[in-house]
């Protein structure tokens, strides 16, 4: 991939390689991490995960600091539709000690028909099993506790349990969708902190992990 990006404020020039992509468990009844809610059409906000994990290497650099890509870890998802959630919490880390863990959550206020519900989707992959809970899979979830800064939720499901617990060290600002147009500002972590602690009901195994370098966005709760 090159990069070749001007600004009055940047110059961003560079090449990064992105390794073998890691995707998500799909069926027919889940084209995407949307599970059958990816057939509904005009979804205020659809989400797609196109990679869990996968290593980079290469170089950028931005004005006079040239940053190392080399061993990296990267992770690709993409959105479309007209606006993001007036509501919601967004988690992504893959800088765990074990290096085959990432995470990926969302809970998110949704408008359908003529009402609106709480959805949410999160995908844990632990070297090769992939862990799912999701409003379309009989999953729970619960938002333990939540503000600007700090989230903690709880996930659930016959195969297994999570909880989640994330905090926010130093966030940016972000120009995100609204009624198409992109005119909304949000608050984004690049950093952030994520602890997880997964059992498995079937194997009867626990596992403990704590991340780094976590994106985390918490838009519309109060501090």
């Amino acid at each position: 991939m090159e990069i070749n990006l001007v600004h009055k404020d940047a110059i961003i020039k560079g090449t990064l390689n992105l390794g073998t992509f890691m995707p998500i468990k799909k069926s027919i009844l889940m084209p995407n991490i949307m599970g059958y809610f990816a057939y509904i059409p005009n979804m205020e906000c659809n989400h797609g995960v196109i990679s869990m994990n996968h290593r980079v290497s290469g170089k950028l650099r931005i004005n006079n600091e040239e940053i190392d890509f080399n061993n990296g870890k990267g992770y690709v998802e993409k959105d479309w539709g007209t606006s993001f959630p007036k509501e919601y919490i967004w988690i992504q880390c893959n800088n765990f000690s074990n290096d085959g863990v990432s995470l990926f959550c969302s809970i998110a206020h949704i408008p359908f028909l003529k009402g609106s519900f709480t959805g949410f989707i999160c995908n844990l992959v632990v070297e090769d099993s992939e862990y799912r809970f999701a409003t379309y899979n009989n999953s729970t979830a619960i938002i333990k506790k939540v503000s600007s800064n700090k989230v903690t939720i709880s996930l659930e499901n016959h195969k297994a349990k999570l909880e989640i617990q994330a905090m926010v060290k130093d966030s940016g600002e972000l120009i995100a969708p609204k009624l198409g147009k992109m005119g909304e500002k949000i608050k984004e972590e690049s950093a952030g902190q994520v602890k997880i602690t997964l059992y498995d009901k079937v194997n009867k195994s626990r596992l403990e992990e704590q991340g780094y370098m976590a994106g985390i966005e918490i838009v519309g709760y109060e501090s």
